[in-house]
C-alpha cells in the first residue's frame, strides 16, 4: 500500500478508515469457510547460500549434475572446478527467488505434469541435511518458471528482474565448469609461442624478470600489456561432443597455434585455432584433447595488439 500524502484530505483519510472497518466486519461476520489467500514467498529461499550450502543436485531424465562444496572449492561432478561466476549468480538466485502466487486455476494439474515429467529435480543439502528439495520448469517463450513442492504449484519470480528463473536450474555440465584454461600469469610462464597462418611465428621469453619477445625491438611495457592478456586465460564455452560447430568442423580454416610454456609443466598449454566466418567465434583444440569457443571479437583484438607490437 502507497504511503499516504502528509497533505491527504483529512476527510478522505476518515472515510478510507471507515471503509477498512467496514470490510473487516463484513469478512469476519461470513459464515462460510474461507481459505487464506496468504503465502510464504520465501518458501524457496535459502539464507546465506555460500556459507549454508554444501551440495545441489540437479536431476532430469537426461542429465545429472552435481555442485559440491570441497573444502574452499566447488567441483562439477566432481571432475571440474565451478565457474566462480556461475555461483556467484546461482546462489544469489537461491536466496533471493520468491513465489510470485500460487498456481490454483483448472490448468494447475497440467502445468505440474508438465514440470514433474520434464522438469529438473532439485535437491539442496547443508552438512548433509536436505534444506530444499522441489522441481523446476517452465515455458521459456512465456519467461514463465514454476516449482513443484509437494502437491502445490507456484509461480517463481527474481524481484527486480523479468527473468527466466528455471533456465539456470537447467544449465549443462560444461556451462558449470570454471573457463579458466591457464590457472596463472605471465610469471608463471617459460614462453609464450603465437604462430598465425601466412604470419612469421612469435615468440615471448622469460628474461630479466620480464617476457620479452625475441629477436625483435619492441617497447617493454607495450609487451607485457599483451602479455598479461593471457594471465588466467580461459575460453568462452566449452563444446559438448554434438555442437552444430564441431559437427562442422571441416568447414573450419586453420588459424594458428598459442603455446604456453608454463614454470609447472602440467600448466603447459597448446591452442590450436580455427575460424570460420559464419560462425561468431573461433574454435579452440586443447591439448590435442577437448574443445571450446572463444568470440571472434576477443580473438581479433589479441591478433590487432599483437600487429601493434611488430
Amino acid at each position: 500500500m502507497a504511503k499516504l500524502q502528509l497533505r491527504k484530505n483529512i476527510a478522505l483519510l476518515s472515510v478510507w478508515l471507515g471503509l477498512v472497518v467496514l470490510s473487516v466486519l463484513a469478512y469476519s461476520y461470513n459464515p462460510y469457510e474461507r481459505k487464506s489467500t496468504s503465502f510464504d514467498k520465501d518458501l524457496f529461499a535459502v539464507d546465506n547460500a555460500n556459507q549454508s550450502i554444501s551440495r545441489i543436485e540437479l536431476s532430469t531424465v537426461n542429465f545429472k549434475n552435481t555442485l559440491e562444496r570441497n573444502s574452499n572449492s566447488w567441483t562439477v561432478n566432481e571432475k571440474y572446478l565451478l565457474d566462480a561466476s556461475m555461483q556467484q549468480v546461482f546462489f544469489k538466485l537461491l536466496e533471493q527467488v520468491s513465489v510470485q502466487r500460487p498456481i490454483n486455476s483448472e490448468n494447475s494439474g497440467k502445468i505440474k505434469q508438465n514440470v514433474l515429467d520434464s522438469g529438473v529435480q532439485v535437491n539442496i543439502y547443508g552438512n548433509e541435511r536436505v534444506l530444499k528439495s522441489y522441481t523446476v520448469g517452465g515455458d521459456f517463450q512465456a519467461m514463465r518458471s514454476y516449482f513443484v513442492h509437494g502437491e502445490e504449484v507456484y509461480l517463481m519470480q527474481l524481484p527486480g528482474y523479468q527473468s527466466y528463473v528455471a533456465g539456470i536450474y537447467e544449465v549443462p555440465e560444461n556451462d558449470w565448469r570454471d573457463r579458466v584454461i591457464f590457472d596463472g600469469i605471465w610469471q608463471d610462464m617459460v614462453s609464450l609461442k603465437i604462430n598465425r597462418q601466412k604470419k612469421e611465428a612469435i615468440e615471448f621469453k622469460y628474461q630479466d624478470r620480464l617476457l620479452r619477445i625475441q629477436n625483435q625491438q619492441a617497447d617493454t611495457a607495450e609487451v607485457m600489456n599483451f602479455v598479461e592478456r593471457f594471465n588466467y586465460f580461459f575460453v568462452d564455452q566449452f563444446l559438448p561432443k554434438d555442437h552444430i560447430a564441431l559437427e562442422r568442423k571441416e568447414s573450419f580454416d586453420n588459424a594458428g597455434t598459442i603455446e604456453i610454456e608454463g614454470l609447472d609443466k602440467d600448466k603447459s598449454l597448446k591452442l590450436e585455432l580455427f575460424k570460420n566466418p559464419e560462425f561468431n567465434a573461433y574454435l579452440v583444440h586443447i591439448n590435442g584433447k577437448e574443445w571450446a569457443a572463444i568470440r571472434n571479437e576477443r580473438m581479433e583484438k589479441i591478433w590487432i595488439e599483437l600487429e601493434k607490437l611488430l
